[in-house]
């Protein structure tokens, strides 16, 4: 079975096209805003074909503020664009206020209609429709009997992040990943800003491909602008059958495209263990105090 997936994006040619495939069906595109690398652009894939985004801009104290909202007509009607909105207001604090401001060519009545099957307002103020990230998260989430989340993950978990400037060389996140003993480090060059992330089968197809000359590289070239993430708020089962789908074995935690954490197949193994364990279940297996890497190895997963 295909999965959706979403990543998390800074202005390339991927979203120029996808704003041109939409362009003469303008039902829910907004105003016009040139992408910064500051904005929280989430990207939907179907395999490796990017089909939407949601374009936002952080404003602070007056909300999450989305200016683009686009699925590309062939795959409108099957739930990408209200996924897209789910994705967005996880990603943010649940008391902010996320504004839909849409532009005044459009149909005001058409839009409010669509917002409100999502948890929208059906009337909006002064032309804006706003609603907060916790009555969107509500509305659009579906309920499931386990609702562990990431949070619960993370809670276990050393604090602490690995990052490493983009313009590091190659080199240099070899040695921090070997010195510290972990298998991925992200890129980032404010410690904050997720911009790509390397792992070990990222090096090692390298040198297989490119040879000896690829470790001269820097860590900005080694990487990808589109990086899948999850939320905080995501749910394990969820965020286990990402990473199966996509074959990853780290995926970083952000929340209004900001670094929160870093999760590995590892973690959510060792997490599940130790719930068995504190319900008392019977299994054979070897002592929970494993390392990540010693972890990683007992799930037939492939590598990044």
């Amino acid at each position: 079975m295909t999965v959706i997936t979403f990543t998390e994006s800074r202005p390339t040619d991927i979203l120029a096209s996808l704003h041109q495939s939409a362009a003469s069906e303008r039902e829910y595109l907004f105003a016009s805003h040139d992408a910064s690398d500051e904005d929280l652009i989430l990207v939907a894939w179907y395999d490796d074909r990017a089909i939407g985004y949601i374009a936002t801009t952080d404003q602070r104290h007056e909300g999450l503020l989305v200016w683009e909202h686009v699925v590309v007509p062939e795959f409108r009607g099957q739930g990408i664009g209200r996924r897209l909105l789910l994705e967005a207001a996880k990603r943010t604090q649940p008391t902010t206020r996320i504004v839909i401001d849409p532009m005044g060519e459009l149909a005001l009545d058409r839009v409010v209609d669509y917002y409100a099957n999502l948890g929208f307002p059906s009337v909006p103020t002064d032309g804006r429709i706003t609603a907060r990230a916790d009555v969107i998260v509500d509305a659009l989430s579906e309920q499931r009997e386990d609702a562990t989340t990431i949070a619960a993950v993370l809670s276990r978990k050393a604090p602490g992040i690995v990052t490493l400037a983009p313009t590091a060389p190659l080199t240099e996140a070899i040695s921090l990943m070997s010195s510290m003993r972990i298998g991925a480090v992200v890129a980032s060059s404010d410690g904050s800003r997720v911009e790509g992330i390397l792992s070990e089968r990222d090096i090692l197809v390298g040198i297989d491909e490119h040879g000896a000359g690829f470790l001269e590289r820097s860590l900005r070239e080694c990487t990808t602008p589109d990086v899948v993430t999850v939320t905080a708020e995501d749910l394990i089962a969820d965020a286990m059958a990402l990473m199966t789908s996509r074959r990853l074995r780290h995926v970083p935690v952000t929340e209004t495209g900001r670094l929160v954490g870093i999760i590995s197949v590892g973690d959510l193994l060792l997490f599940r263990l130790q719930e068995l364990d504190s319900a008392g279940a019977e299994m054979p297996r070897r002592h929970l105090d494993l390392s990540d890497a010693e972890v990683d190895t007992a799930v037939e997963l492939p590598g990044d």
